[in-house]
């Protein structure tokens, strides 16, 4: 009975050409992985001190206190930094009509900067999740080609002939899925999870523009 072949044997008995796909395509998987661990820990942050954050603001009573507390720290992303960049438009202009339209502004740049760093790494992930299996298809189309075109030069023909190229080709099929299904899980989830937090802080600074005008009018009654 004849041993089951191991994936090195097959790597190393495979063609040049489906080597170099098999290479190509766990460089590309080892990547995707790097990028989708990274994604994970980034947006499990941002949604942390998304929740942290409005949890703090909403709870206290003293504006003043939350903007100078936070405002010393170096680290400062996602609401916090959007508050700190609306509080000082707030605190800085000559009335209220012109602070809502510098906030809107600020906020709107800060947000589309942070959507931005959000996203990084999201388009090798999607180009990952679409290439592998091609390029893995094109593994197997190539590895049978070599296993059909070796039986022209046999004179009695079997499975077993056949056998290791038509194996090598499937592997090859299997290492494009095995690239591209993390990628395209990781993707959706991503965007997902970054659509969430940005509507998050859409929604915190229409809030936090009802809370400044709020104030507004408490200050000129008491005037």
């Amino acid at each position: 009975m004849q041993a089951e072949l191991s994936f090195l044997d097959l790597f190393l008995g495979a063609s040049f050409v489906v080597q170099l796909v098999m290479i190509v395509l766990f460089a590309l998987a080892g990547t995707s992985w790097w990028y989708i661990f990274d994604k994970w820990l980034t947006l499990s942050r941002a949604k942390k001190d998304l929740y942290l954050f409005e949890t703090e603001f909403w709870n206290s009573k003293n504006i003043e206190k939350i903007f100078n507390d936070w405002k010393r720290k170096t680290d400062n992303f996602g609401l916090s930094q959007i508050f700190i960049i609306a509080h000082e438009e707030f605190i800085n202009a000559e009335n209220f009509t012109i602070a809502e339209d510098r906030i809107n502004k600020s906020t709107e740049i800060i947000i589309n900067r942070q959507e931005e760093r959000l996203e990084e790494g999201l388009s090798f992930l999607s180009t990952v999740a679409s290439v592998s299996p091609f390029i893995g298809l094109f593994g197997t189309v190539w590895g049978v080609m070599n296993a059909f075109s070796g039986l022209a030069q046999l004179s009695q023909v079997s499975i077993n002939a056949v056998a290791p190229g038509i194996s090598e080709a499937l592997v090859a099929t299997a290492l494009g899925l095995f690239a591209a299904i993390p990628a395209l899980i990781s993707y959706n989830w991503s965007v997902r999870s970054i659509d969430t937090i940005i509507k998050s802080y859409e929604n915190f600074t229409a809030e936090l523009l009802i809370t400044y005008q709020e104030y507004n009018v408490q200050e000129k009654s008491k005037k």
